[in-house]
């Protein structure tokens, strides 16, 4: 079937859009003070004021607008995106101190992350294919400390901050389109899709008073609203590749795709390095370089039996 072929295309093309958004918030959000504080506001911005009205079109005409208040839907969508914006702060701060491809495999950690919530916070055993998985990150993660470009100490907590706070919101998205296939007459990926548009309308809105103080401090230039712009369109890009993935092979096969996101970083830096993109990525040798793809192959490997696992 023609659908698998496409199905996995997209879910690679999703791997690339989020490996790219993360070298353009490297690329602008080194370039001055406070420039990675101001490309996330204005960004999200940018990407609430596209999902918003897509929210309002994808919501079924039928259903009532009351089941965006109910507790079922109003609960996990603040906690998700109360979870992202502090997860993405975390990225977006570490990408001014850390190459993207010695960031990206290292936030395979979150099945780490998950594997302590689940355990810990839901008291949710784990079966022993999980655990496996729990210990390939550990490895991946070991080799990626030791392989000559490991993160500062400092910026490694600041790392599993940021693991721990998306994994806490890819539960609250899971329960949100829980909530939302509930109470609306759609099916599980309409559901997703609109908890997608709606999670980034709402941060629009949180991030619209930042925005203003942002302004104040110094007016919003027209180099803020192109980064903003090109950040948006890398991720909401790499959104509705991963989406229509989702839609064609399911959500096993299509989160083993994305996860490939760490090896294409890797191999998208090399790339950059190479051609003289030096304030993007730093050359390293190929034992390095080598060391960096079997630790994204690990951290691949390590999602994939979590997943499959389930």
């Amino acid at each position: 079937m023609i659908t698998v072929p496409l199905g996995i295309a997209a879910g690679l093309t999703a791997a690339f859009f989020s490996s790219v958004s993360y070298l353009v918030s490297r690329h602008h959000g080194t370039r001055r003070s406070g420039g990675s504080r101001r490309l996330l506001v204005v960004a999200h911005l940018l990407m609430g004021c596209v999902c918003a009205p897509i929210a309002v079109v994808l919501f079924p005409a039928e259903a009532s607008p009351a089941v965006i208040v109910s507790r079922a839907v109003w609960l996990p969508c603040l906690i998700s995106t109360g979870a992202y914006f502090a997860g993405t702060s975390c990225v977006f701060r570490l990408l001014t101190r850390a190459d993207a491809s010695r960031l990206s495999p290292l936030l395979g950690l979150k099945i780490v992350a998950l594997a302590v919530i689940i355990t810990l916070v839901l008291r949710q055993p784990l079966g022993g294919q999980q655990w496996l998985a729990v210990g390939l990150c550990g490895a991946a993660a070991v080799v990626l400390q030791r392989g000559g470009w490991g993160l500062p100490a400092g910026s490694l907590g600041l790392l599993v901050v940021g693991c721990f706070c998306f994994a806490a919101a890819d539960l609250g998205i899971v329960a949100l389109i829980d909530g939302l296939q509930k109470q609306l007459p759609v099916s599980r990926l309409q559901a997703g899709t609109l908890a997608m548009t709606i999670t980034y309308a709402l941060g629009g809105l949180m991030v619209l008073p930042l925005a203003f103080a942002e302004a104040r401090h110094m007016p919003l230039s027209v180099d803020d609203w192109r980064a903003g712009g090109q950040y948006a369109v890398a991720w909401l890009a790499a959104m509705v590749a991963l989406y229509a993935c989702i839609g064609a092979v399911g959500v096993v096969l299509s989160t083993i795709l994305q996860s490939t996101r760490g090896l294409i970083s890797v191999v998208l830096g090399a790339v950059l390095a190479r051609r003289g993109w030096h304030e993007l990525e730093t050359r390293v040798d190929r034992s390095i370089f080598i060391k960096r793809v079997i630790a994204a192959v690990l951290m691949s490997a390590a999602i994939a039996v979590f997943v499959t696992a389930g």
